[in-house]
């Protein structure tokens, strides 16, 4: 990740032990100083502890983070917790922090990109509580054919 306006994903997948039942479940994700994160992509409720709220067995959370700053270069480590009602896991995950010319010998995931161009394509659901609409803008292009050449040359400007 750079170090000055870098931004990254971090995907989080959660598998269900056969043996357990499924439960609620919240994510809570530490982030070392000068790294911020966004709201997950998912859409999942967040609390007020800025935890995310997991009801469901066998699914996956992926949340931007970023730097606003420039911060100090080297390996920094994210812990990444689920708390249930009756234990805690918790995972740390390193993560090289470098400057933006070294930016080119970084490894890029394409299973963590594909994954995000599936969230990006998919529309949100819809919640009653909310008035959030999402509509997609038209984009335009400016084209060259042989109408325009006529209507430059006839054209009359008062």
């Amino acid at each position: 990740m750079e170090n000055e306006e870098g931004m990254n994903h971090l995907w989080i997948q959660l598998l269900q032990d056969e043996k357990t039942q499924p439960q609620k479940s919240e994510i809570q994700i530490r982030l070392p100083k000068g790294i911020y994160r966004s709201n997950n992509l998912n859409g999942f409720v967040e609390n007020e502890r800025e935890h995310i709220v997991v009801d469901a067995p066998d699914q996956d959370v992926i949340v931007e983070i970023f730097t606003q700053d420039a911060i100090q270069c080297g390996e920094m480590t994210i812990v990444v917790s689920l708390l249930t009602a009756e234990t805690t896991v918790s995972q740390e995950i390193s993560i090289q922090i470098v400057e933006e010319d070294e930016m080119d010998r970084v490894e890029i995931d394409e299973q963590v990109v594909e994954r995000i161009k599936e969230l990006r394509n998919t529309a949100p659901p819809y919640d009653a509580g909310t008035d959030i609409i999402s509509i997609r803008p038209r984009i335009l292009e400016k084209r060259d054919n042989e109408f325009s050449y006529l209507e430059k040359k006839y054209r009359v400007d008062y």
